[in-house]
């Protein structure tokens, strides 16, 4: 049989890669080989599930920077300002380092599914913040002193912080758990929620308070508004 591809002759191989290599290894080392075996005028192209994967990746990636800058606007909307949207979106750097290390630490790989899992990340892990921002917002209008707001509300947020850290972590625990067929699809998307809820978690209690403190500096002085009552505003 005489197979082509794109109106030239081909010839398909099929392989699978072994535990614990990752699709991507195996792709750059087939496309390894290639270059150093076939002779001029001959040229490798990945088809299939290798195709799909990097298709997918970069897909996935433009969705994660996208998701990123639509949940920025819709929080400037939601706060009536520019910089507490970035306070918030600081958890999303400590989610992501938390997931990279779950996978290391379980032996998974960063693939479409653990990707995905990512997305899910920058969902989950942004309440965190939005429950402490927006009750210290609050607790500014009676206390206009951004220390003491902080010292008010940061212990009025830490239970509800951590029951929905923990009930995320519970509800992804079978996922990391299951085995039998179809386990491997599953496996790296809830590895990468589970760190990623854990580590941002911890360091959001206090990398967010401190952010705060130091965003509201660039807080523009409203007259109307009682958390700069206090404050003298230039004619």
């Amino acid at each position: 049989m005489i197979s082509r591809l794109n109106r030239a002759r081909a010839i398909t191989v099929y392989a699978n890669p072994l535990p614990p290599h990752s699709q991507q290894e195996a792709m750059k080392e087939t496309e390894k080989i290639a270059r150093s075996l076939l002779p001029p005028g001959y040229m490798l192209k990945m088809i299939g599930s290798s195709q799909s994967f990097r298709e997918s990746l970069m897909s996935l990636i433009f969705a994660l920077l996208f998701g990123i800058l639509v949940s920025y606007m819709v929080l400037a909307s939601q706060f009536n300002s520019f910089i507490h949207p970035v306070t918030v979106l600081t958890a999303l750097p400590f989610s992501i380092s938390g997931a990279f290390l779950g996978l290391w630490l379980f032996h998974q790989s960063i693939n479409m599914y653990s990707m995905i899992g990512l997305i899910l990340l920058m969902g989950i892990v942004k309440k965190n913040s939005i429950l402490l921002v927006d009750f210290t917002n609050q607790v500014r209008e009676e206390t206009p002193d951004v220390h003491e707001a902080l010292l008010k509300a940061c212990p009025v947020r830490l239970r509800p912080i951590l029951m929905t850290s923990v009930a995320t972590i519970a509800g992804a625990l079978p996922e990391a758990l299951a085995l039998g067929p179809g386990a491997e699809t599953r496996i790296p998307m809830a590895i990468a929620i589970i760190g990623g809820v854990i580590v941002s978690t911890i360091l959001t209690l206090f990398v967010v308070p401190c952010t705060y403190s130091l965003m509201t500096k660039l807080e523009r002085p409203d007259p109307l508004d009682p958390k700069y009552a206090h404050r003298e505003v230039p004619a």
